[in-house]
């Protein structure tokens, strides 16, 4: 999960300056004069969350009179570095923001284990809690409690879907292709590639799970982590030689490495699909309304049936944290049922079964990943080593287009992963179980 510089889950930006303090609020008892002095720093990776953020730092001051939560936007560029430095001094924040899985590692040691804080048997309920803990084993140590749960996955506009005589998404790659014939048609782009600023150029990992896991089971990703199924396996070629078909079929628009105006172009009407993420739930229903609706990339011969689902980032406590008692209480009303309905309100989805999304993009998301019609996969890139991430997330977008073909680029991911360190290949987050 690149979520991330590249994948900013934000529905909003905090306002310029990238802090804000949350005034205490209300109550002049003892016990309010007793934490007046208590100001807690949390770090977070970019652009906040602000929505959810603040909502949940707000209700938690009220909560606690005398408290504050001053809310710090740390560069993305070094901020994992940033964290890491200031772990090690001792000098860090009282509540860090934090990325699953590899991502999560190098800090376990400056992390307060919070099992002893909070129940395992809640844990246990946590979408994805297991990606921070140590082995992917809650029993081992848990270190982050996320607040908001996340999807790779599609849009698509249902105007366009219905002018074109499509009564439902693609389920299957010759779906796909017919529906882009279909789509052309009646003059639309029928999938539409880059980003909204910057470079232009698109986010491959977002589709990189779905291509996996159209050729792979879920038991099978461990095989492909530690190099036992090599990325230049016939099966990922051909899945990526299929991925190259939608651009020679006129599927995608021809400046899909250049294109800045993609979301745009697809709320505007002009696009009939987009591959992003469930981030972009509560920008694209603004936008579109009920005109949009939520959809995977097919990109299975039969029926896709896997959905990539992962709690998308925690929050976690330093050992060194100043107000660490204050900090761990933070986490524990993340959990709670106030939190989890402010997660709800704030347009995200949930973390805890029993609770619904308010946004209906995000509610459709979270029914296919409860349904049996649908198999549960993680976020892959979250998974791989990031030598072996960052070799595929350069070739990728360039296989799409025909700049780089799919067997050099699988031949190229599997030669980062074989020159890892031994120790870096063995690798086991129980998948699949």
């Amino acid at each position: 999960m690149r979520r991330r510089p590249r994948r900013i889950r934000s529905l909003l930006v905090l306002a310029a300056g990238g802090s804000l303090a949350l005034a205490a609020c209300g109550g002049s008892s003892a016990a309010s004069a007793k934490s007046s002095n208590q100001t807690l720093v949390l770090w977070h990776n970019g652009s906040f969350a602000a929505t959810t953020t603040k909502m949940l730092a707000s209700a938690f001051s009220k909560l606690h009179p005398g408290v504050k939560l001053d809310l710090v936007a740390q560069p993305s560029g070094d901020y994992f570095a940033a964290l890491q430095a200031a772990l090690i001094s001792g000098k860090g924040p009282d509540i860090v923001n934090l990325w699953p899985a590899q991502y999560l590692t190098r800090f376990e040691s400056h992390l307060v284990n919070l099992d002893g804080y909070i129940k395992t048997a809640l844990l246990a309920k946590v979408s994805g809690e297991s990606y921070f803990a140590k082995n992917g084993s809650l029993s081992s140590g848990t270190y982050a409690v996320p607040f908001e749960n996340q999807f790779y996955n599609g849009f698509y506009n249902k105007s366009l879907f219905s002018k074109a005589h499509i009564g439902a998404p693609p389920r299957t790659w010759s779906e796909l292709t017919s529906d882009c014939t279909k789509l052309k048609s009646v003059g639309a782009i029928p999938i539409v590639y880059g980003a909204q600023s910057g470079s232009g150029e698109f986010n491959p990992v977002y589709e990189w799970s779905y291509l996996l896991a159209g050729v792979y089971p879920l038991s099978s990703w461990n095989s492909l982590l530690n190099g036992h199924i090599p990325y230049s396996s016939h099966a990922i070629v051909n899945q990526l030689a299929r991925w190259h078909s939608l651009d020679t079929h006129g599927c995608i628009n021809a400046n899909a490495l250049t294109n800045k105006v993609a979301a745009n172009q697809f709320t505007s009407g002009k696009a009939a699909m987009i591959f992003k993420g469930s981030w972009d739930a509560g920008t694209f229903y603004q936008s579109m309304g009920s005109k949009v609706g939520a959809m995977l990339p097919p990109y299975s011969s039969s029926p896709m049936s896997a959905i990539i689902e992962e709690t998308g980032e925690g929050y976690g406590v330093p050992v060194t944290a100043t107000h660490k008692t204050m900090a761990i209480k933070f986490l524990k009303f993340i959990l709670s049922p106030q939190g989890q309905n402010i997660i709800s309100r704030s347009g995200q989805a949930p973390v805890l079964p029993g609770y619904k999304a308010t946004n209906p993009l995000q509610e459709t998301l979270l029914s296919m990943a409860n349904s049996s019609s649908y198999h549960v996969y993680p976020m892959f890139d979250n998974l791989m080593q990031a030598p072996v991430e960052s070799v595929a997330a350069r070739l990728l977008d360039q296989v799409l287009i025909g700049q780089v073909s799919p067997s050099q680029a699988a031949s190229e991911i599997a030669s980062a992963e074989s020159n890892l360190p031994s120790s870096a290949r063995a690798v086991n987050y129980h998948l699949g179980g």
